[in-house]
């Protein structure tokens, strides 16, 4: 009789547990719904991203709702607005509001759950999660569940470096991008005997990584950027220009307009040139396109640049040697108002400021936190958000003092060729001429180039003043659906200054304008 009694008991206690849980679940339902609902009726300008405590609670909410056992919740909210002028005053304008959802079940593990959604509905939001736990990679199976979180991992809350990347201009531009700034392009684009396009892309991002254990990892950032093409009507000169900006209020429209229709007139009747090696001025965004695929070779695990030699115990590196010029020194500082990014991985782990290259020598190389554990190293970012320290002359000083070279704009098309030297390829674009005896003697035709910049960054003359660099923004690519906005825009910055280096090796000539 006792052991009957016993046993109703431990059921009436287990029956109770199980409401208290639903309760505590539907309430934080109840809670998550409210702050989604209460989005749309938002006043116009109002932030419209995640707040802190709002993408703590979604997080709290959506790890319920998951019937695996997970350790931790990632979450990015991001929207953006794409203005296009085509052919001078052609507009369109398009929002995107995306919110992407990440499972990371184990630290170092290979399992995860990553899905990219726009519901803002709970009983939506646990449809998505079902179907993220049946498209796990690798698929989840009973055996994995004893390994699948860790007690010591994450080991101990973690202190992450404050910065302040939030500008409230760039928000408040976003909801009147159809006002005066297109204006402001358009403008200076009237009577022009030029076909003239522009791309303006403003950004407010949340990303949230919360461990159950209450670690929290935050970060909100805002971006802009401008770049217009001005193209000759028979398709035979172009010019280039662009600024990015995390704040809104230092861009120029007008400025970055008047500068790309003259690089375009300046750039007619290109005439051609012998391929080959030659003193070359690159402006800061071709310094730019080469400086943002450097920054994996970084990776202390990378067998490049920076490797003496691959043993089965890891690289010996070239770390205290000198690998640049003294004059260049790069780093990464996520407090950098300007250069900065998030303080830690997508998987929460801090990062903090490096030094790369100090004054030449090779100081650190990065590890992401899977390297690093394994290595007994600190993790740190591989080089994403870059700045290379300038120098005191300017274009036309360099220009002053070049008797014979080339001057390049941009670069386009550039791609890794070689790993292990850093060898590059790519184009020459939007504005490449001929130096004679200090100055703008003829454009030319553009240049295909095969050039690692850590010849380069030996081989330098000269240097500039550093300024961040515009990329464009890529349009989405069908083939790869709602997500390619996220992959293509914004890059990390890139705040380099112009560099005149000597023996730049074009390859060949090329038709593209």
């Amino acid at each position: 009789m006792t052991s009957v009694n016993q046993s109703r008991m431990d059921a009436t206690m287990r029956h109770t547990e199980r409401h208290a849980e639903r309760h505590a679940e539907r309430h934080a339902e109840r809670q998550a719904n409210a702050f989604l609902r209460a989005r749309s009726t938002e006043a116009p300008g109002a932030r419209r991203v995640f707040t802190r405590d709002e993408a703590i609670a979604l997080a709290d909410t959506v790890l319920k709702l998951s019937s695996q056992p997970l350790n931790a919740m990632h979450i990015e909210h991001r929207i953006l607005t794409i203005v296009r002028i085509t052919r001078n005053n052609t507009v369109a304008c398009v929002e995107s509001d995306q919110l992407r959802l990440g499972f990371p079940l184990r630290i170092g593990s290979d399992i995860a759950m990553n899905v990219d959604t726009n519901v803002r509905d709970i009983e939506a939001l646990r449809r998505v999660v079902r179907h993220a736990e049946m498209r796990a990679t690798p698929p989840l199976r009973p055996e994995d569940q004893e390994v699948l979180i860790d007690p010591t991992d994450p080991p101990k809350p973690r202190k992450y470096l404050p910065v302040s990347l939030w500008h409230e201009n760039t928000q408040r531009a976003m909801a009147v991008m159809n006002g005066d700034a297109i204006a402001r392009i358009m403008k200076p684009m009237q009577g022009q005997s030029l076909s003239c396009a522009a791309t303006v892309v403003l950004m407010t991002r949340a990303t949230l990584h919360r461990y159950v254990t209450g670690t929290t990892a935050w970060g909100e950032d805002t971006d802009s950027e401008i770049t217009v093409s001005a193209r000759a009507l028979d398709g035979k000169a172009s010019g280039w220009a662009g600024e990015a900006h995390r704040d809104w209020a230092l861009m120029h429209p007008e400025r970055i307009v008047t500068v790309a229709i003259d690089m375009a007139n300046r750039n007619r009747g290109a005439v051609r040139v012998e391929p080959g090696r030659y003193t070359t001025i690159l402006g800061p965004s071709a310094v730019g396109a080469l400086v943002a695929k450097m920054g994996e070779l970084f990776n202390g695990n990378a067998y490049g640049p920076f490797s003496l030699a691959e043993k089965t115990d890891g690289h010996v590196t070239k770390l205290g040697q000198r690998v640049f010029d003294p004059r260049i020194t790069m780093l990464t500082d996520p407090s950098d108002p300007e250069g900065g990014e998030f303080p830690f991985f997508e998987d929460g782990f801090p990062s903090g400021k490096a030094t790369w290259v100090e004054h030449g020598i090779l100081r650190q190389l990065g590890y992401y936190p899977s390297q690093a554990l394994a290595a007994g190293k600190v993790p740190l970012k591989p080089p994403q958000a870059i700045r290379i320290m300038g120098g005191s002359s300017s274009i036309p000083d360099m220009i002053a003092k070049c008797e014979r070279g080339i001057y390049v704009n941009r670069l386009s098309g550039v791609e890794m060729i070689d790993q292990r030297s850093g060898a590059m390829s790519g184009t020459t674009r939007d504005g490449c001429f001929l130096i004679k005896n200090g100055k703008i003697a003829t454009p030319v035709t553009n240049f295909r180039f095969y050039q690692s910049p850590f010849l380069s960054f030996n081989r330098l003359i000269d240097l500039g003043e550093s300024e961040r660099v515009a990329f464009g923004f890529s349009p989405p690519d069908p083939q790869y659906g709602p997500r390619d906005p996220w992959e293509h825009w914004p890059q990390a910055p890139i705040i380099v200054p112009p560099m005149m280096v000597e023996d730049f090796n074009f390859t060949a000539l090329t038709d593209a304008v």
